[in-house]
């Protein structure tokens, strides 16, 4: 049996459609010229945070289009991957963070020679030597200090 709410038409506002656009490309893509000369100039590095503006799963398939695909991707696994692509301006990086379950975080560029996601912190730097050096006096004591 069907009520009487059944027969009421239901509209969905705010739905977006796959071909949605906001019309915000243009001005990124000036805005990422932009911070490319920054860099050549001054050396300074810029990141521009996609989640924080009105951006369609369109839009990011009309940005990655224009900007296509560099010879560089990484894939950081830490808290969830997180995944660094080049696109075919270098300086110009993709960088998507997600959490454990695969979902995204924040999807950015970083204008920049290399992204601060794969810049090793001198701190673990300064572990990783000191990991180096016991692992190598443990092999040496192991050897029997043979030459």
């Amino acid at each position: 049996m069907m009520s009487g709410l059944d027969s009421i038409p239901v509209k969905v506002e705010g739905a977006t459609e796959a071909s949605f656009r906001t019309e915000n490309l243009r001005p990124l893509l000036l805005q990422v010229e932009e911070a490319l000369q920054n860099l050549v100039d001054n050396d300074e590095s810029m990141t521009i945070d996609l989640g924080a503006m009105p951006f369609s799963a369109q839009d990011e398939a009309d940005l990655r289009e224009r900007l296509g695909q560099g010879e560089v991707n990484a894939e950081i696994m830490a808290f969830g991957p997180t995944i660094v692509e080049e696109t075919a301006y270098p300086g110009v990086w993709l960088v998507e963070l997600k959490d454990a379950e695969d979902r995204r975080l924040t999807l950015h560029l970083e204008i920049t020679r290399v992204p601060e996601i794969l810049v090793a912190p001198i701190d673990d730097v300064r572990d990783g030597l000191t990991a180096l050096r016991e692992a190598q006096a443990t092999t040496e004591q192991g050897a029997g200090h043979a030459v």
